[in-house]
């Protein structure tokens, strides 16, 4: 189980043509305009004073994505199709809290993604504590991509704060950078990073968004 503080969601405007909407929330009543997604119960996603808590019942695990985890996304009205949200950069922020009592130190698990909703319909970057580590990767194809570590021990029982930053790119024009604490713990620039339909303006037609929570992708059971 872990705990996420004030979620933000900010596209970069570079013009109106690449504008988009800032999607905030502080948990103190519920997950709006977020909701929960790729969770089914005993595990869970919910607002919790002012906290949005996720749990992983790994005993329910089975292989199936809707029972890797707990997350939570922004949907378009009255459908679970997620928004695009970026076509071009954004910033994603939120603090995070783990607890020594209730998470492992021997899994791996997926805190933040940016998702790109074409090519293999997958992330195109991630923030992941593996075992007490905090690690980030980014790619641009359906590939391995490039991982990097940012925190070499976690520390528990403790709120840190993480900031993403991502513009995509398929013209060597891109950057990803990660903020831990305040403290920029990485930063490429110069990258081809994301997937998907582009113009030519080199923006992704098709979009990019984020999702939090819990993605536990590894061997569970």
């Amino acid at each position: 189980m872990i705990s996420i503080l004030s979620l933000l969601s900010l596209p970069l405007f570079h013009n109106l043509a690449h504008a988009g909407t800032i999607y905030h929330s502080n948990f103190t009543s519920s997950l709006s305009p977020f909701s929960a997604c790729n969770v089914e119960s005993p595990s869970y996603s919910t607002a919790t004073d002012g906290n949005l808590t996720v749990y992983f019942d790994e005993s329910y695990y089975d292989g199936t994505r809707d029972r890797k985890g707990a997350e939570v996304c922004v949907f378009e009205d009255g459908t679970s199709t997620n928004v695009p949200q970026m076509t071009k950069e954004g910033w994603q922020g939120f603090s995070i809290y783990v607890p020594s009592d209730t998470y492992p130190t021997d899994k791996s698990a997926i805190i933040a993604q940016q998702f790109c909703p074409g090519g293999c319909s997958s992330w195109c970057g991630t923030v992941e504590i593996v075992n007490n580590t905090l690690q980030t990767t980014h790619r641009a194809a359906c590939s391995t991509g490039t991982t990097a570590t940012l925190v070499d021990d976690i520390e528990r029982d403790a709120w840190h704060s993480v900031v993403v930053h991502m513009r995509v790119s398929e013209e060597s024009e891109g950057a990803y950078e990660v903020w831990w604490d305040g403290e920029q713990v990485y930063s490429v620039e110069d990258i081809d990073v994301g997937f998907g339909t582009w113009d030519d303006n080199d923006t992704l037609t098709t979009g990019w968004y984020f999702k939090n929570g819990e993605y536990c992708f590894g061997e569970f059971g």
